[in-house]
């Protein structure tokens, strides 16, 4: 099957407010994970992993940080002649500002790239799904049905707020939709912002979503067309996370803590792979103690680490105790500082003493390079 994709780097509208915390000085794409990855790290391995070496990714703003961590593509195998990785960068003549405001304008102001792959196929997604999926599989499944448009779901969690539900006949044929602002109960089927569908179908849907005013393949065309369209539902089994606010952020990386999580997401399908950082290896002192952690290589432990995501090149001082926390890039955290449920952003500085505390429903957050 010849397939090429279109990858979104940042969310549109209400979505972004959601993961401004995060978001306010990069692309979603490029929001640190797990330690030493970036979150669209799982949807590009998935890619690479089925062989699709074409790849598109569409940018907004703020985007420096998303280039220095994928660059040319090498560390995917994706700096090539033919094909590979390009930025795309979308300017909308719909718009009196020219910005784009949705995902169907994004999709119309790189009409170029798309007219111009040559592959027949095209797999559209966002890149803040965390999951290890099988899209050689999820290929298969969409030629096998004769399917116009085929998307991925999963079975909702605990506590979700604005998903597509999506009903499905014994076949996998998509036979209604339920839009759930908020409470989304537990056990439904909710769909996933990643789709397959033929060049030209797509060509003639960004064309009719600019002339109706669309703003979302999913609400616009998915949820509603469903009669006039032969769309199927690929279900994706294990762990599947959608990072689109700090409160998921902090659950998904808490997540990794869990052995089982941490086997799903890294030893499934694909190899996760990410930028290749050289480290030296982490340093514990005499008086460290560190329980149900992961520890990136750089680091300096000389306190307490207990159920924490901890970064590259952390410091964290003698007597200082972290608790229930993701301490990213850089942070140095002083004597006999006392954090629980806390997010640090890369290279925040926490003085000695300090006393800062959230929850596991409303972390503190740090932003990028602050001192408290």
């Amino acid at each position: 099957m010849n397939v090429f994709s279109i990858l979104f780097s940042d969310n549109y509208g209400y979505e972004t407010e959601r993961v401004n915390e995060l978001a306010s000085n990069r692309a979603i794409a490029s929001i640190p994970f797990g330690g030493r990855y970036r979150v669209i790290d799982f949807v590009l391995s998935a890619l690479v992993g089925a062989g699709v070496h074409n790849i598109g990714l569409v940018t907004k703003n703020k985007y420096a940080s998303l280039m220095d961590h994928v660059g040319g593509g090498k560390d995917w195998d994706l700096n090539r002649k033919n094909g590979g990785l390009k930025f795309l960068t979308p300017f909308s003549e719909n718009s009196s500002t020219g910005v784009v405001t949705n995902k169907i304008e994004a999709l119309n102001s790189v009409m170029h790239y798309i007219e111009s792959a040559l592959p027949e196929y095209c797999i559209l997604s966002d890149s803040n799904i965390i999951m290890n999926i099988d899209l050689k599989d999820f290929m298969k499944f969409h030629e096998d049905k004769k399917s116009d448009i085929t998307f991925a779901y999963y079975k909702s969690g605990a506590g979700q707020e604005n998903e597509l539900e999506v009903s499905l006949d014994e076949n996998s044929k998509l036979i209604d939709t339920m839009y759930h602002s908020k409470n989304v109960p537990e056990n439904v089927n909710i769909q996933l912002n990643i789709v397959i569908i033929k060049k030209d179908l797509l060509i003639s849907l960004i064309e009719k979503g600019i002339t109706y005013g669309w703003y979302s393949l999913k609400k616009n065309v998915i949820a509603h067309s469903f009669n006039e369209y032969n769309i199927y539902g690929y279900k994706v089994d294990g762990y599947v996370s959608s990072i689109n606010s700090l409160e998921d952020f902090y659950k998904t990386n808490m997540d990794l803590l869990n052995k089982d999580v941490r086997m799903e997401l890294f030893h499934g399908k694909n190899h996760i792979l990410t930028r290749i950082k050289d480290s030296v290896p982490t340093m514990y002192g005499d008086k460290a103690k560190v329980v149900n952690s992961l520890v990136a290589d750089g680091a300096k432990i000389e306190g307490t680490i207990e159920n924490c995501i901890v970064f590259r090149d952390v410091i964290v001082k003698e007597g200082a105790v972290v608790k229930n926390s993701i301490i990213m890039q850089g942070t140095i955290i002083e004597k006999d500082a006392n954090l629980n449920c806390v997010i640090t952003d890369v290279g925040v500085k926490v003085t000695e003493g300090k006393l800062l505390a959230g929850t596991e429903k409303m972390p503190f957050m740090i932003n990028k390079g602050k001192t408290v």
